[in-house]
C-alpha cells in the first residue's frame, strides 16, 4: 500500500478513534459540571486517574499514583494518559508522566504508540522529548505504519528520519517483522499439530485475528490448515472475518469465507461483519456470501445423494 494512502487510512480511523474518546464517560468526567450535587456517581479508579491526567491537575495525579493507581491504565480504546497528554499537545503533562516512569511506547488497541499519535498531530517539541526518552521510532501500528509513515510536516520526517538514521534502523525490516515472527509460530505450530494460540489478556484476539485484521495470508493459510478455529471470538465477540472486514483485508476476507468461516455471527453490539466492513469491501462480501451459499447447498445435494 501506498504510504500516502496509508497515511489517509490511518489518520481517518485516528479521527474515528478520538471521536469516541469526546464522547467517553472519561472526557466527561474531566469536562462535565455536576448537574445534580445529590446524584452521586461511581467512577472507575482508572477512569478517575485519566481524567484527573485530561485536566492537568498533577497534584491530584500524583495522589492517585500514591494510592496505587496504575499510569499505564487505558480507556476503552487503550489510550492510556501519555497518548492523551501528547494528542493534547500538553508538554508538561507528557514531561511528568514520563518521568513517573510510565510506559512510552505502549501500543492502544490499533498498536499507535505515543509517539505515533504525536507524529500525526505535528507536534515537533513532544516528539523530540520523546525520543530523547527512549521512544521507539521502529515501532508498527496495526495498519503497518512507523511514525515516520504518517508524519504530516517535512520538519517532523526530518526528526525522524535523523533518528533511525543514528541507529541504523532497516525501516521495511521493522514493517514486516511482526509477520515474520507470526510466521515462524504458525509453521512450528503446524508441525508439531498442536495451536500454542497465545490469547491476547486484554482483547481476547487469537493469532488467526491479528493475522487476519493485518493481511497476513501466509500466516492465516497455515494456521486454518493446522485448524485454528475461523469462526473464535475475542472479549468483543468479533471473529477474524469482523477483524479483515474492518480493516480492508480483500483476500483475509475471501480466505476465511472460503474456508466456511460464519458470515452471520455478531459481535457485542449486534454487527455483523457486512456491519463493519470498510465500504470498499461490502459488495465483495455480499459476493463471497452468495459463494459460500453455493458451496453450502452443493455440500448438501452430494449428502443427500450419497445417503440415497
Amino acid at each position: 500500500m501506498p504510504m500516502e494512502t496509508r497515511s489517509s487510512n490511518a489518520l481517518f480511523k485516528r479521527a474515528e478513534q478520538l471521536k469516541r474518546w469526546e464522547e467517553s464517560e472519561t472526557n466527561r468526567v474531566s469536562s462535565d459540571p455536576p448537574k445534580d450535587k445529590k446524584k452521586k456517581i461511581r467512577f472507575s479508579d482508572g477512569c478517575v486517574f485519566l481524567a484527573a491526567c485530561a485536566s492537568g491537575d498533577k497534584e491530584e495525579v500524583e495522589r492517585l499514583l500514591s494510592q496505587g493507581a496504575d499510569i499505564n491504565t487505558a480507556n476503552v480504546d487503550g489510550l492510556t494518559a501519555l497518548h492523551q497528554a501528547c494528542i493534547d499537545d500538553n508538554y508538561e503533562m507528557v514531561q511528568f508522566l514520563v518521568e513517573h516512569n510510565c510506559d512510552i511506547n505502549k501500543g492502544d488497541n490499533e498498536g499507535w504508540t505515543p509517539l505515533h499519535a504525536t507524529t500525526s498531530c505535528g507536534i515537533l517539541s513532544i516528539a523530540r522529548y520523546l525520543i530523547e526518552h527512549g521512544a521507539d521510532v521502529a515501532a508498527v501500528n496495526n495498519d503497518g505504519d512507523l511514525p515516520i509513515d504518517i508524519a504530516e510536516s517535512e520538519e517532523m520526517e526530518e526528526l525522524l528520519q535523523a533518528e533511525i538514521d543514528r541507529q541504523e534502523i532497516d525501516c521495511d525490516a521493522a514493517r514486516t517483522e511482526e509477520e515474520h515472527i507470526m510466521l515462524e509460530d504458525a509453521k512450528r505450530w503446524a508441525n508439531n499439530q498442536y495451536i500454542e494460540d497465545c490469547i491476547h489478556p486484554k482483547t481476547g484476539a487469537t493469532a488467526l485475528h491479528v493475522a487476519a485484521a493485518k493481511g497476513y495470508i501466509r500466516v492465516m493459510s497455515i494456521l486454518i490448515k493446522a485448524g485454528a478455529d475461523v469462526n473464535a471470538q475475542d472479549n468483543d465477540d468479533w471473529t477474524p472475518l469482523h477483524a479483515a472486514a474492518h480493516w480492508g483485508q480483500r483476500e483475509a476476507c475471501e480466505m476465511l469465507v472460503e474456508s466456511l468461516a460464519d458470515m452471520t455471527i455478531v459481535n457485542s453490539a449486534g454487527q455483523t461483519c457486512f456491519d463493519v466492513a470498510d465500504p470498499e469491501l461490502v459488495k465483495v462480501l455480499e459476493e463471497l456470501k452468495k459463494k459460500q451459499n453455493s458451496v453450502s447447498q452443493l455440500f448438501i445435494y452430494l449428502f443427500i445423494i450419497n445417503i440415497k
